[in-house]
Parts: structure tokens; C-alpha cells; sequence
């Protein structure tokens, strides 16, 4: 399932892409991105493991109810809206776990994002991603992947550049769902006009260097067509994995549209 999405909402543009890769058969993958009337918007991607349907079962049970906790939630502090909206989703994706057979051990990774014109409000657990691409900085990784290999890297015990190559790169620390409790890393940055916010699955950082991924965004054309360059790029190293990319650009527009 290849999921589409363009949407521009006030002094925001998103665009978002879900695909399943060349080589999986169900895309285990998701993403939601909602607004606020307050001018807030919320941007979720999960990237869900287990066997059968249970990896895309986990992700869906994520942004489902990590949405719905949002929704709900006063908006005057994010992080807590964050923390409280992504424990809740652990609880349900563990209970369902644990009582359903064909559920067992399933999870998932989340990046849950809350962006106005000023602030990005950004939680994750997992190696799925969140950037921030600006014209000064270019591009900056804003999350720490929960993953044995970047373990590794922290410690010393490996080189950045071995990671790729790892044995055990797939192996994660920390996930959404498979314990009753988690750990849930929150950060917050500034943004302005120009700068873009990028959250993506593993399907993509797997295959595109981060190198490549700058470069395209660093290029010209429309956000849509580099968002399909990322996904294009993926499959192009042979798309061994479900690919989802999700960009939201700071561009200024004070008009609410939406086009598919």
C-alpha cells in the first residue's frame, strides 16, 4: 500500500509518502498529519515490526491512539502532551500484545511531532527519524536512534560509518509496545521561514546516505517532487524495506489550501 499526501496549512506545506518497498509484501508503515485551529500541526510516523499483520497492526494502534490522546489534551505544555499521548500508546499496542496470540511481541518505532510557526515539539522512540534541513545549517539529525549500533557508536566501540554495515544494525534498544513502560526521548527546536522538518522511517536512512538526503533537499523543485526523489532513492538501493517520508515546510503562506 503506498500511501499520498500534500496538504498546505497555515506557514506550513507538507507532504508525506508511504511505500512498501520492493521486496515486503505489507507495508508496516504509517503516518498522520493533522492540524490544530491554534495553527498547530501534528506530524506522527510509525514504523511497525512483528509477524504476520502484527507489525502493521502495532504502527496503526500508535498513531491511532497517540492522535486521539493529543486531540484531547489542553495545549499549553507539549511535552507533556507528547509524553502522556506515546505512553498511552505503549499501553495499548503491550495490552493487545499480551492478549492476543497472533499479536505477541509485536511493536513499533514512533516519531510524534508538534510544530507551530516558532516551535518543533518532537518525541520518538525507535530509529525512525526526524530532521531539521535549514539554509545556514544544512541538514541536522534531531533525534537519537535507540538502536545496539548507535549504542555502539555513543560508546566508541564502532565507527560511524560501520553502523551501516552492522550485523546487528536492525537490532533496537528501545520500542513502542514490547514492555509496559518506555522511555520516551523529547526535544525541542526552534524553526523559521525556509527551514524544513523531515521524519522518516528506516526504510529510507537504511539506504540514502544522509549526504544524498541533503542533497535533494538542497536542489530545486516543489517539496512533493523531493519527497518522491527521496522515495525514488530508496528504491533505487533495491527498497528492501517499507519507505516512509513525511516533510512539512516553514514557507510563510498565511492561506489554508489543500491539493492532492
Amino acid at each position: 500500500m503506498t500511501g499520498r499526501g500534500k496538504v498546505r496549512v497555515r506557514e506550513m506545506q507538507y507532504v508525506g509518502r508511504s511505500h512498501v518497498g520492493l521486496v515486503r509484501q505489507v507495508n508496516e508503515d504509517g503516518f498522520l498529519v493533522r492540524q490544530f485551529d491554534a495553527g498547530e500541526c501534528v506530524i506522527i510516523v510509525a514504523d511497525g515490526m512483528g509477524g504476520h499483520v502484527a507489525g502493521e497492526v502495532a504502527s496503526a494502534l500508535a498513531i491511532e491512539t497517540a492522535w486521539d490522546t493529543l486531540s484531547k489534551l489542553p495545549a499549553d505544555d507539549p511535552e507533556k502532551r507528547l509524553q502522556t499521548a506515546i505512553s498511552e500508546a505503549n499501553a495499548q499496542i503491550f495490552s493487545q500484545s499480551a492478549t492476543c496470540e497472533t499479536y505477541a511481541g509485536m511493536g513499533t518505532t514512533i516519531v510524534a511531532a508538534i510544530v507551530d510557526a516558532q516551535m518543533m515539539h518532537i518525541a520518538h522512540v525507535g530509529d525512525s527519524r526526524a530532521y531539521k534541513w535549514s539554509q545556514g545549517d544544512g541538514l541536522v539529525q534531531l533525534t537519537e536512534d535507540h538502536s545496539y549500533v548507535n549504542e555502539l557508536v555513543r560508546r566508541g566501540q564502532i565507527q560511524p560509518h560501520e553502523a551501516a554495515a552492522h550485523p546487528q544494525r536492525h537490532l533496537l534498544m528501545r520500542t513502542l509496545g514490547t514492555l509496559p513502560d518506555v522511555v520516551i526521548e523529547y526535544h525541542r527546536f526552534s524553526w523559521r521561514e525556509e527551514d524544513l522538518l523531515l521524519i522518516c522511517s528506516d526504510g529510507l536512512t537504511s539506504t540514502v546516505r544522509d549526504e544524498e538526503i541533503a542533497g535533494v533537499l538542497t536542489g530545486t523543485g516543489e517539496l512533493s517532487q523531493k519527497v518522491d526523489a527521496l522515495v525514488d532513492a530508496a528504491l533505487d538501493q533495491g527498497g528492501p524495506d517499507n519507505i516512509t517520508v513525511v516533510a512539512l515546510l516553514h514557507d510563510g503562506d498565511s492561506k489554508w489550501r489543500v491539493s492532492e
